[in-house]
């Protein structure tokens, strides 16, 4: 098929433009990997909605399962990441089986899928990219299309980095313009492309992975002629629809139920009072929707302006210069609106994504209408590449930055801190997740609630002595079935129990926080941080408890450059080890000790009395013959213990965790207490996860009664 522009048609000169349509794929596939790298793990800052959703339920397309997620319904993405989770463990099986692998280890699937979605939404620009400029001849519209995600943060940061929907929705919306720009440069549009058939399928992949993908279809269903021809592009697009969603086809009554509450309910995900939109709030938040994106609106405002040229001239001069165009800028500044209107009903800055996506149609159209202007081929050219290159350096630049503001790490090191010191005793111990909140295990529930609950059993079986508190419902389940109380839990683990809560986040009941049948015991806040750590405390009389606190380091710090040890305290131990990035048993970093700078983790723990108990753990990378774990009191001879008693090994990964238990069981001058981490060997040891957990003492004919 020919295709003629208005610029130069040389096609020696448009092979040697292919390689510089490499150029930003590449970049956004490299910025991609930078962002997924830097948030490390998704459930941080509970930010597990909806990836752990899309995990669950692409293991369900991967073992042949029906999906329990069809809200989207995000089928697309689902199938492929079924696909992408499927190869992967066959190259890397880990566990009995892949349900199992990935239940066990959640982020490195996660991970796995963040890169696919950044492969995925990369290589279709790079493709619809090729696409255009092989049609049109013209380099810059290859590369505006593959500029069009810098036009959002949350393009950049949920089409790019995420497990999501929207990469697919993204694809669907970006193919879309292609093909509506294919369309408007085919001067023989009518001969022998089916745009029909072609629209058709788009709109039925961009239906199936979101489906407030549906304004969009308004494009096709302008520039496709005749009714004939509309009415076939509606049949086929709901065809397609169901070949894209075949996995969920017995859903199809639960899905229409979704769609038809989000319809009749003005308040987000189908809540609310009954009716359509909430008069009171509409025009406002339409207009929030505006400033969310002044990038969008400009050129919707463009558009407009440019529109509304075309009558004045077709009065002056008694004809349309350019009726393609003014078809193709009414069909796309009409799917625009309805965009907008559609989600002032129940707005959100993300679900303005299909509509961001075909930005780029909106641009090259007023381009090149504008450029129309100006004689001679070859200057209209060079122009175009001119501001084109103008659009990227500040495009790319400012969308960098804006998907940098949608999310955070400086606060990572603390989530996974506080996990650690939830999951890290030596003893076995009862830990309840409170969900919603930053944990992998909130996570967990939250996807397996979203698979109808599938892998309860496997849940229960990986994760025996995990319990969730469904802030909710009010309850504490062990994953499911029936409520247990905090009294329960206390008896059947003898009082070895932690409660990790998200402060912020859905209050759960006080009283489910709390013991009320264990005479003798409360339970107190003995960690913070951005969670916090409930435990069992003996209670001393009626105005006091007990002391007890979990100190924890994980060596790992809010700047990926930084090369200073986080201390606790001021051990004044000296020579203390370094950061090392080079190798983690959690997280990002550990600590590296030689010969100069044996020691790690030192910290130093005042008023100790006599009877207190210490129970600490470290997880050591190295030969264990002269590492040992240290308890001592400031005065030479005073008291030293040590061990590196060996409680715990990964095999795979060579990390080994040695642990110190020991009572002081005399009266420590000043009540100081050190407590390290000594490398006494003449190679190189690392470190990571050091925990302490300190406990004062307690009244023994109170403990562990009901």
């Amino acid at each position: 098929m020919k295709i003629t522009g208005n610029f130069m048609q040389n096609k020696y000169f448009r092979l040697l433009s292919y390689p510089f349509l490499l150029i930003i794929p590449v970049i956004l596939f490299l910025t991609s990997l930078d962002t997924i790298q830097s948030r490390n793990k998704s459930w941080y800052a509970g930010g597990y909605d909806p990836e752990y959703a899309y995990l669950f339920n692409s293991l369900n397309m991967a073992t042949f399962k029906l999906a329990g997620h069809i809200d989207h319904p995000g089928t697309t993405m689902q199938v492929a990441g079924g696909i992408v989770l499927k190869v992967a463990w066959n190259l890397d099986p880990r566990g009995e089986d892949m349900a199992t692998a990935v239940l066990s280890d959640p982020e490195h699937y996660i991970r796995i899928l963040n890169i696919a979605t950044a492969v995925i939404g990369s290589l279709a620009l790079l493709l619809l990219g090729w696409f255009l400029t092989y049609a049109t001849g013209i380099l810059w519209i290859g590369i505006i299309l593959q500029l069009t995600p810098f036009i959002s943060g949350f393009l950049l940061f949920n089409g790019f980095t995420r497990v999501t929907q929207e990469v697919m929705q993204m694809s669907a919306a970006f193919a879309m313009a292609a093909m509506a720009l294919h369309w408007y440069f085919n001067e023989n549009r009518d001969a022998k492309t089916n745009y029909t058939l072609w629209f058709a399928i788009i709109a039925g992949f961009g239906l199936a992975s979101k489906i407030i993908f549906f304004p969009l279809l308004i494009i096709p269903f302008i520039l496709v002629k005749g009714w004939k021809k509309k009415v076939v592009f509606i049949l086929l697009s709901i065809l397609f629809f169901v070949v894209f969603t075949l996995p969920v086809v017995k859903m199809y009554p639960a899905m229409y139920k979704w769609i038809y509450n989000l319809f009749v309910h003005s308040g987000q995900y189908g809540s609310g009072s009954e009716g359509v939109i909430d008069s009171s709030k509409y025009v406002g938040e339409l207009f929030n929707l505006f400033k969310v994106n002044p990038y969008l609106f400009g050129v919707f405002l463009l558009s407009i302006a440019v529109a509304l040229v075309f009558p004045f001239i077709r009065i002056v001069k008694k004809h349309c210069p350019d009726p393609p165009a003014v078809q193709l800028l009414l069909a796309v500044i009409a799917a625009e609106a309805f965009g907008y209107l559609l989600i002032a009903k129940q707005p959100k800055a993300a679900y303005l994504l299909p509509y961001e996506s075909v930005a780029a149609v909106n641009v090259i159209l007023i381009l090149h209408l504008g450029l129309s202007l100006i004689r001679g081929r070859s200057l209209r050219y060079w122009i175009f590449g001119l501001i084109t290159l103008v659009l990227a350096f500040a495009g790319i630049k400012s969308g960098i930055a804006r998907k940098e503001q949608l999310y955070g790490t400086d606060f990572n090191w603390e989530f996974e801190e506080a996990w650690g010191a939830a999951t890290g005793s030596n003893q076995k111990q009862a830990v309840v997740f409170t969900n919603p909140g930053a944990s992998p295990m909130a996570g967990l529930f939250f996807g397996n609630a979203y698979s109808h609950n599938r892998y309860l059993s496997r849940l229960q079986n990986i994760y025996p002595d995990y319990y969730i508190l469904d802030a909710y419902n009010n309850r504490i389940i062990h994953w499911g079935g029936d409520p247990i109380t905090t009294d329960e839990l206390f008896r059947k683990y003898s009082g070895n129990l932690l409660i990790l809560h998200t402060p912020g986040w859905v209050e759960p009941d006080a009283g489910l926080l709390d013991l009320s049948a264990a005479t003798g015991w409360k339970m107190t806040e003995v960690y913070s941080g951005r969670a916090k750590l409930l435990a069992p405390v003996s209670i001393v009389s009626d105005s006091a408890v007990a002391f007890r606190k979990i100190i924890y380091n994980g060596a790992e710090t809010p700047n990926r450059y930084q090369t200073e040890i986080r201390t606790l305290s001021n051990t004044r131990l000296g020579d203390a080890g370094i950061l090392s990035y080079d190798h983690a048993h959690t997280g990002l970093s550990c600590v590296m000790t030689n010969v100069e700078k044996p020691y790690a983790f030192g910290i130093e723990e005042n008023g100790v009395k006599q009877g207190e108990k210490f129970s600490v753990g470290v997880w050591v990378l190295g030969e264990l013959k002269d590492v040992v774990l240290v308890g001592s009191g400031t005065e030479s001879g005073e008291f030293y213990i040590s061990s590196n008693a060996l409680i715990a090994e990964e095999k795979e990964s060579g990390w080994k965790k040695i642990a110190l238990e020991f009572m002081v069981d005399k009266e420590i001058t000043g009540g100081i207490i050190k407590v390290y981490v000594w490398n006494n060997s003449k190679e190189p040891v690392f470190f990571d996860d050091f925990r302490c957990d300190r406990i004062s003492p307690v009244n023994n004919d109170n403990e562990h009664n009901d």
